[in-house]
């Protein structure tokens, strides 16, 4: 399969034209990740960023306790490490939390292409700004919202249909909670006949329903 194809798949590169993936293309790499190996480490040098292909991909930290600190699951078609273009180190680690596909783009020749080409430049930093958005209000939940209410939300993001590449343990790690009341709340939501979560499925059953608990308009 051809890179430019792979690329549009991509979140940060669905506007571009056929023309201007192409010279992305020249600076990409298809890298392949086994379950469980390291991307990068917190502190390497920076080298560029990442496309996800197929897989996932979890971006965390170490915390001065020791444990791990889950800060954003990557999925299929979105980026990670996007401040690699502006820092000298990785500020964060990435392991692939499954089998992944992931597009490598060189730091130095596209910030070069960048600089040469202004309209793409712009188009770039418009995906970079949306992408900004939703960690504000992925960051918003996290801060100011009660559990089921951060769950919902993630369950109302995921396109169809709606499958989870994370187990429960890390899914609980990215929502501050822990596996045992994540456990518990998605059987209080089979029992409302909210949602089931059965194998890596979500299924929906009272959209508006889910939707007042994200919102914090209900409980549960």
């Amino acid at each position: 399969m051809k890179l430019t194809f792979l690329l549009k798949g991509c979140r940060l590169f669905s506007d571009l034209e056929e023309a201007e993936l192409a010279l992305i293309e020249q600076m990409a790499t298809r890298k392949e990740f086994r379950k469980g190996q390291v991307i990068f480490n917190e502190g390497a040098v920076t080298r560029g960023f990442f496309l996800v292909v197929s897989g996932a991909v979890k971006i965390f930290r170490i915390g001065p306790d020791g444990r791990e600190r889950v800060l954003h699951v990557v999925e299929a078609n979105e980026s990670f490490a996007e401040a690699a273009l502006f820092m000298a180190e990785y500020p964060a680690s990435a392991e692939a939390l499954a089998a992944a596909v992931v597009i490598a783009v060189d730091k130095n020749s596209f910030k070069q292409l960048l600089t040469r080409d202004a309209k793409l430049s712009f188009k770039i930093m418009g995906a970079l700004v949306k992408w900004l958005a939703q960690m504000r209000n992925a960051l918003t939940d996290l801060t100011t919202k009660e559990v089921p209410a951060r769950f919902a939300s993630y369950a109302l993001s995921l396109p169809e249909p709606k499958t989870v590449h994370i187990n429960k343990t890390t899914l609980a790690q990215m929502l501050g909670t822990t596996k045992e009341t994540l456990s518990r709340l998605l059987h209080r939501l089979a029992k409302a006949r909210v949602l089931t979560y059965r194998g890596n499925q979500i299924k929906i059953l009272n959209l508006k329903r889910l939707e007042a608990l994200a919102s914090g308009d209900q409980r549960i």
